[in-house]
């Protein structure tokens, strides 16, 4: 192999090997200067169940700072005649927390809204009183509350909550089984939960991680490549 090819080749290896850290460091700027001054979508999965059948509850601390921001509540009362259920979504009393919800029923139980991947959480949508309302996910009560629109489907809810940075919107991953379910009748799932951690500025419905994550992740995949085949030494003839 003649000095040509040598050179040729160091400078492929040399451009793989700053490329590739250039990369990095892009990165590393982005993950961390970047989300000082732009909103970030963070997601994680609570994957909880709540077994009607015994009444039970959740108590959700969104963004995990060790307050309780949501109370999830599943219930089937069986009964000879009729079996009454109802699972609701309570915020604590004296807050801005609440559920975006369909419209205000006046009863203090009005049904959560039904969302999807995709659908913006903001301050332009109308939320749950926390001091008066528990948002419906499902009720077998009749007109009284409405009848909810969670019913052997699964959907997302719109969160608004108080944080000490001021009022941040979230969602959450909701499933309600159908009430004559032979497994878990009523019972309620919480899957993904996610939060915008900029206060004020609408979340997104998505179950993707930030892009930032993802590009650092591809850089030190790349960096490690390339130094899979260090610089040779060359003797010219």
């Amino acid at each position: 192999m003649n000095s040509k090819m040598f050179r040729s080749e160091l400078l492929v290896r040399d451009a793989a090997h700053y490329g590739c850290l250039f990369l990095l460091s892009l990165s590393c700027l982005l993950c961390t200067n970047g989300n000082s001054t732009r909103a970030e979508l963070i997601i994680r999965d609570v994957d909880i169940m709540l077994n009607a059948l015994n009444l039970e509850e959740y108590a959700l601390d969104v963004d995990l700072n060790g307050t309780t921001d949501f109370t999830f509540s599943a219930s089937l009362v069986p009964d000879p005649v009729l079996s009454v259920g109802f699972d609701v979504v309570k915020s604590p009393f004296a807050s801005n927390n609440g559920v975006v919800i369909d419209s205000v029923t006046g009863n203090g139980f009005p049904s959560a809204s039904f969302l999807s991947l995709g659908n913006l959480v903001s301050d332009a949508q109308l939320y749950s009183l926390a001091s008066f309302d528990q948002g419906n996910l499902y009720s077998a009560f009749g007109s009284e509350p409405p009848t909810g629109n969670f019913s052997n489907r699964s959907g997302f809810i719109g969160l608004r909550f108080d944080r000490p940075e001021g009022i941040t919107f979230g969602f959450a991953e909701i499933t309600v089984n159908d009430i004559n379910a032979p497994v878990n009748p009523l019972g309620l799932s919480i899957g993904t939960v996610g939060f915008n951690n900029i206060a004020g500025a609408p979340a997104l419905i998505s179950s993707i991680p930030e892009p930032t994550s993802g590009l650092l992740f591809v850089a030190f995949t790349l960096v490690r490549f390339a130094f899979r085949f260090p610089r040779k030494s060359i003797q010219y003839n």
